[in-house]
């Protein structure tokens, strides 16, 4: 039970009781280092995986401290205070998916047809992003307008995974937990945003609503970019254009921060009230909903033209609770 439940202090136990007695569950653990062997480790960081960086286990800073929010004009409060979470190794995509991958990959499912789609997307779904006719979203830049179903689908067909927004925040924060990926100040050099969009800084939300409603089919005529053009501000890993940009999907709930599980067979209706969380920011954004400590959220079956994806791999699940011999108690995990 000291295994399951990650402790033998008797206050914990207590709290632990109390919790369960109440909830009905056992209450989530993000901070439990897992004891994965080392072989099984070292086999994973052996993998050679293209245009993948890889992001070793361990504890990493998640969330920021009230301090150290940068701008307080949106909801902030969800990603204050600071923990300590523990993850295992993953490998994570070094720049986003672009518009001529994941074209690929509607093409491929047209005429082979899907197998990769998740239980409770729509049905008779078209996978075709929403910026397919928009000429300003060339093949070259990160894919935009797709859903949570069409990002998932996609990364089942990479034969890889959406990230949790832990995986995320840890591969554009790296494990200290720095403000933004290149540091712990704002340089609005370093990506694409409100102020790249509309080549002035607003000085109140008034402002800055007032030019997204100018926005239209041609105007402006450049709002993503190419990663690339930002590779000098990667993440401390290494990981390019996670800020600004496009929102990117995770595979985390909002709400609960576990994996999503949007309802299946009878409850299929109420899937479609299930949010999930969004991070980066896009090229829309002011800094108060770019910093990665952000976890912007909506609808699953939403499609804006800011929403896009990156995929990580991740060392199998039953690999993990075979090795260790017990279940897994970091609930960051899964």
């Amino acid at each position: 039970m000291t295994d399951i439940l990650g402790t033998n202090d008797p206050d914990e136990l207590k709290t632990i009781e109390d919790f369960y007695s109440k909830m009905g569950k056992l209450p989530d653990r993000f901070d439990f280092e897992e004891n994965i062997p080392a072989e099984l480790i070292e086999e994973f960081h052996r993998q050679q995986e293209n245009g993948m960086i890889l992001i070793p286990g361990g504890y990493f800073t998640y969330g920021i401290k009230q301090e150290d929010v940068p701008e307080k004009s949106f909801g902030w409060t969800d990603s204050v205070t600071e923990k300590k979470v523990w993850l295992p190794p993953f490998f994570i995509d070094k720049y986003p998916v672009t518009n001529e991958e994941y074209d690929d990959f509607v093409k491929d499912i047209k005429t082979q047809g899907s197998i990769f789609c998740h239980l409770s997307e729509p049905e008779d779904k078209d996978y075709t992003r929403n910026t397919y006719w928009d000429e300003r979203f060339k093949p070259e830049h990160p894919v935009a307008g797709i859903d949570w179903y069409d990002a998932y689908a996609f990364a089942r067909w990479k034969g890889k995974d959406l990230p949790s927004e832990f995986q995320w925040e840890k591969a554009a924060r790296g494990e200290v937990g720095q403000i933004w990926p290149w540091g712990n100040e704002f340089n609005e050099k370093a990506c694409n945003w409100s102020y790249q969009l509309f080549g002035r800084k607003h000085a109140s939300l008034q402002e800055w609503r007032k030019d997204l409603l100018k926005v239209t089919s041609i105007y402006p005529s450049t709002l993503i970019r190419e990663a690339s053009n930002y590779e000098e501000y990667a993440s401390p890993y290494g990981v390019v254009g996670m800020v600004g940009n496009h929102w990117e999907w995770t595979c985390s709930d909002w709400s609960t921060r576990r994996h999503i599980s949007p309802a299946v067979g009878k409850n299929l209706l109420h899937s479609h009230h299930d949010d999930g969380v969004l991070k980066g920011g896009s090229f829309s954004s002011l800094p108060g909903l770019l910093y990665p400590s952000y976890r912007g959220r909506d609808a699953l079956f939403c499609r804006h033209n800011e929403m896009g994806i990156r995929c990580v791999k991740n060392i199998p699940i039953n690999l993990l609770r075979k090795a260790i011999n017990k279940p897994l108690t970091n609930t960051a995990i899964y």
